[in-house]
């Protein structure tokens, strides 16, 4: 399996002779979404990088930096967030619609929904390791991300 290779001056980076991985681009074969390039990181110690997005749903790799790396508190009027966590461990903190609070634990192998406007945050419990994970949204031309 071959890795990712070193970036191009001006190009972004190419995986086993497919397309280009960018944060705005649909590749159709990552070997390993370990290897998925950093970006930029977002206030609080986020990096989303977009790895796919067409039909209604898009799929990002979002790393939180250790000792207190977060995705701030937010909803999405009408998307439903589908997290799939990759390495390391965190808690995403809900509430519902209702109102209803509760947390959860993710680690490698656990799986969360969450739905149009349910508030939420992902905070890295790690102060060594990045937290990873893999998320899916949709309907992806309806995202919008309002903080709290």
């Amino acid at each position: 399996m071959m890795a990712l290779q070193e970036k191009p001056a001006g190009r972004p980076l190419l995986v086993q002779g497919h397309r280009w991985i960018t944060n705005a681009t649909k590749p159709d074969y990552i070997p390993n979404l370990h290897e998925v390039p950093h970006v930029e990181g977002k206030p609080g110690g986020w990096h989303p990088t977009l790895v796919h997005s067409s039909g209604e749903v898009k799929f990002t790799v979002i790393r939180l930096k250790p000792n207190g790396g977060e995705v701030p508190i937010h909803y999405h009027s009408t998307v439903w967030d589908y997290f799939m966590p990759i390495e390391g461990e965190a808690v995403i903190e809900t509430e519902t619609k209702e109102g209803v609070k509760k947390d959860f634990l993710m680690k490698l192998g656990a799986f969360l929904a969450v739905g149009p406007g349910d508030v939420h945050r992902v905070v890295n419990l790690s102060k060594e390791k990045e937290f990873v994970f893999f998320i899916a949204q949709a309907p992806r031309h309806q995202y919008d991300f309002v903080g709290k």
